[in-house]
């Protein structure tokens, strides 16, 4: 018998959806869960389809932090934009929060980029919206300003430059109504 583990799960979700090893390392095991829950009812869940209807509004984030005394990052990208096929403006940013308590009280964070729904454009197919939740190496850190055109977020740098270590990532998948 072969035991599957929540990290086997969360590991081929990544590999199947080609997030691992182009955005999350291959390998990666998370040291929580995150848990995104939209306004409309709809959970995100290691890649299900989300309509962007009912993933515009802001969604709820939860997490148990593995060190309840550290703050968090987290980032929401769109590697497929405008289409998969033709990634040239992906990763788009749509969302990064910083100085999140272990307590994930969102409402001390600071928004570095508000939260911006899914917005795919007709006919470019499936949407990889990722959520990226990174461990900071200090609290309160300074960040600096991320400029106003969220295309081709270079969200390698941003992790770099701040130090940021990855604990959790889950992702969800949208497409245009005209598709």
């Amino acid at each position: 018998m072969v035991l599957i583990t929540a990290d086997m799960n969360i590991a081929n979700a990544l590999k199947k959806a080609e997030i691992s090893p182009n955005i999350v390392p291959e390998g990666f095991s998370p040291s929580t869960l995150l848990s995104i829950k939209y306004p409309k009812g709809e959970d995100v869940a290691l890649g299900n389809f989300i309509k962007p209807s009912d993933s515009a509004e802001t969604p709820n984030i939860s997490f148990v932090a593995p060190d309840s005394d550290a703050q968090y990052t987290l980032l929401l990208i769109d590697p497929d934009a405008p289409s998969k096929q033709d990634p040239k403006w992906g990763p788009y940013r749509h969302w990064v929060v910083v100085n999140i308590p272990g307590s994930a009280d969102f409402m001390a964070a600071n928004q570095l980029t508000s939260y911006m729904g899914p917005a795919p454009p007709p006919k470019t197919g499936d949407h990889r919206y990722i959520f990226l939740l990174y461990k900071q190496p200090s609290t309160n850190s300074n960040f600096n300003a991320l400029s106003q055109d969220a295309s081709c977020f270079d969200y390698k740098s941003f992790i770099q430059q701040n130090g940021l270590e990855l604990v959790s990532v889950n992702f969800f998948v949208s497409r245009n109504d005209d598709n």
